[in-house]
């Protein structure tokens, strides 16, 4: 991996950004008596865990987040509440995640891929098979929610202590307990991240982020069922409903078929030209930092929301401002001064001069990634 790829993808891992990104991923463990499995160093654990090919399988994805964001008026935090998940490395990948009483389906297979979001009835078709084939060799197949977890393990290894915490049974399968400790010159706000390995196929199943202070993790999502085999054919293929809006992609965006969690670089890329700025990533690890410049309507909808709520008429600046206040504190930190929003993974904050940070670490590394812009 290359390193501002890599530096990207802890940025993804690291922020309140990235750790929404980590909702396709494995879910606390069964109960019942740990398994005896054979001995393996966390070394070798993890060579496995990041050289393993996903075979033919099914799954069901359950999510737990509990990373304390505020629910902001007109904002709507695209969280998966769950999903299904099919992979099957001769036909193709199927993926749907559940969003409340709405649905998103990605479906690659011979003939193409599709994206259908039926919130909105829109259905889109990606006809160049082998173009996306290509794409999705390069970035991880995009329906394999283990592969957000090998690249965390990837980005987090060289600044973390790795062991081996015994055994789990996840999704009714014998796994590893492989937990990564931020080591003692990171001043991250998390403890660690726990991943439970298959000890079949050596895929991730499950991924807990635990913060600092509390025993229960602010972000859980893992397999709650797993099942190797052979999938069929119809699953691959896709016929949108005949009452939606269908279209056909530019072949040059192919890669917009595929789920953003497959490409943390890609994704927070995307992020910056929608922002309509370049983000830049200061550090490196658990104490990576994302920052970058808020444009200008960045708040307008939310702060249009919130004076219809209020029943107040404020000007755009003032109905802003007063957005920003409500969700977060006032802070002045040497010449750096504006909002600061905390979770219980991470700190974010907007400056007054329209510049924003953040990462899971304190407020003050996040003024000095802003002082070294």
């Amino acid at each position: 991996m290359q390193p501002r790829t890599k530096g990207i993808a802890a940025a993804a891992t690291g922020t309140t950004v990235g750790l929404a990104g980590l909702l396709i991923m494995a879910m606390p463990a069964d109960a019942g008596l740990e398994p005896e499995l054979p001995e393996l160093s966390a070394t070798e654990l993890v060579e496995a865990a990041l050289s393993a090919e996903a075979p033919s399988f099914e799954g069901t994805v359950a999510v737990n987040n509990e990373l304390g964001l505020p629910a902001l008026p007109g904002l709507g935090l695209a969280d998966a509440e769950s999903a299904r998940v099919y992979h099957d490395s001769d036909k193709g990948a199927r993926i749907s995640l559940q969003r409340g009483s709405t649905e998103f389906t990605a479906v690659h297979g011979p003939d193409g891929a599709w994206t259908y979001d039926s919130s909105a009835n829109t259905a889109t078709r990606y006809p160049h098979a082998d173009q996306v084939r290509d794409l999705t060799r390069q970035r991880g197949e995009f329906s394999d929610p283990a592969s957000a977890a090998a690249e965390i393990i990837d980005v987090l290894s060289e600044s973390s202590t790795i062991t081996i915490d015994g055994t789990a049974r996840v999704a009714d399968r014998d796994a590893y307990e492989l937990v990564l400790t931020p080591k003692p010159s990171e001043r991250t706000l998390l403890r660690e991240v726990t991943v439970a390995i298959d000890a079949a196929t050596k895929l991730p199943l499950r991924v807990e982020v635990m913060p600092n202070g509390s025993p229960e993790p602010v972000v859980s999502a893992g397999f709650t069922e797993f099942a190797v085999g052979a999938q069929p054919d119809e699953l691959f293929e896709f016929t949108p409903p005949k009452d939606a809006d269908v279209s056909t992609a530019d072949p040059d965006k192919a890669r917009e078929a595929l789920p953003k969690h497959a490409d943390p670089a890609q994704a927070l890329d995307d992020v910056g030209e929608a922002l309509g700025e370049p983000l830049a990533v200061t550090g490196s690890g658990w104490d990576t930092v994302l920052t970058g410049t808020v444009p200008e309507d960045a708040f307008a909808g939310a702060a249009e929301h919130l004076n219809e709520l209020s029943g107040r008429n404020s000007a755009p600046e003032n109905a802003t401002m007063n957005l920003l206040s409500r969700f977060g504190e006032r802070f002045t930190d040497g010449e750096v001064s504006g909002f600061e929003f905390t979770t219980r993974a991470g700190t974010g904050v907007v400056t007054d001069d329209g510049r924003f940070a953040v990462g899971a670490v304190p407020r003050q590394v996040l003024i000095e990634a802003l002082e070294q812009q």
